[in-house]
């Protein structure tokens, strides 16, 4: 039978998959069967193992997630993303057409609201969240600019809050660009643990979509 997720990399303690677009991570009170943890679920239970997510993604964000196996790897991994020492990269695609090889850094203190489900800017640090968002301009498609995109924190929305910043629109988020386009242009593509993280594989990626590569377009993606 087809999966709902591709396998990046696994091992006894973890597992990496790709998500698509479109699904959440963890399902909801009213649907709490439609959503990767429950596919992945099922998967490791087949083989009579168990399984613990360690971060998530939106809904609409397509890329990599990990899960453990075990409660203590699951602990043990979140504490390097508690620590922002975890590397992660993005892509996107936005309405405008930008000027290539540039940067943007966007400092945000990020709060939620729990009634609307939005998460909002303040200017009251004490609030909110600290979210630091680089980005850097890589090439153009046929929709608009192709950004690559680091994360120095993993706040909820954060790459959408830092691109309404900048008043980008981002391809199919119609929370906070107001895009009607179908599907959300946002992929995690690459996340990289720190050299003192005691896994057997510290890097997890998969083919950019949209993004090129520096012989493609005389940039370097990676200088974020």
């Amino acid at each position: 039978m087809k999966r709902s997720f591709d396998i990046i990399y696994e091992d006894r303690y973890m597992l990496a998959v790709y998500k698509k677009g479109g699904l959440l991570t963890i399902g909801t009170e009213r649907d709490p069967r439609h959503c990767l943890y429950h596919y992945v679920r099922e998967y490791l239970n087949g083989k009579k193992q168990r399984v613990f997510i360690v971060h998530r993604l939106d809904k609409d964000t397509s890329g990599i997630v990990l899960f453990a196996k075990d409660i203590d790897t699951k602990e043990y991994l979140q504490s390097f993303f508690e620590e922002g020492t975890v590397d992660r990269y993005y892509e996107c695609v936005v309405k405008e057409r930008l000027p290539l090889d540039k940067d943007y850094e966007v400092v945000q203190y990020l709060c939620f609201d729990e009634r609307s489900g939005m998460v909002y800017e303040t200017r009251d640090r004490s609030k909110g969240k600290r979210a630091v968002t680089l980005f850097h301009t890589n090439s153009y498609s046929k929709h608009g600019t192709v950004l690559d995109i680091k994360i120095l924190t993993g706040r909820r929305n954060q790459i959408r809050l830092a691109l309404q910043k900048l008043q980008l629109t981002l391809i199919g988020d119609r929370k906070y660009s107001g895009d009607g386009n179908k599907a959300m242009l946002l992929n995690e593509y690459e996340i990289v643990f720190p050299p003192e993280c005691d896994i057997r594989q510290k890097s997890f990626y998969c083919e950019p979509k949209w993004l090129k590569d520096e012989e493609q377009n005389n940039l370097k993606p990676k200088q974020l």
